[in-house]
């Protein structure tokens, strides 16, 4: 009723924030940590790669 208004499940809300933690702490290796903490819970997980251009995934750099 009040709010934003998206298509975005709550898994998928769970599993960014925990990556943007995961990063912003430990960098690389915490964006690896938390998508296996939110891959074991059944949240999903977060594809990373190094191509700028690709529109399906989180640019690492």
């Amino acid at each position: 009723m009040f709010g934003r208004k998206s298509n975005t499940s709550a898994a998928e809300v769970a599993t960014r924030s925990a990556q943007v933690v995961g990063r912003t702490v430990a960098g690389d290796r915490g964006s690896k940590v938390a998508n296996k903490v939110t891959k074991a819970l059944g949240l999903g997980h977060v594809e990373t790669c190094d191509d700028p251009k690709c529109k399906d995934c989180t640019p690492v750099r």
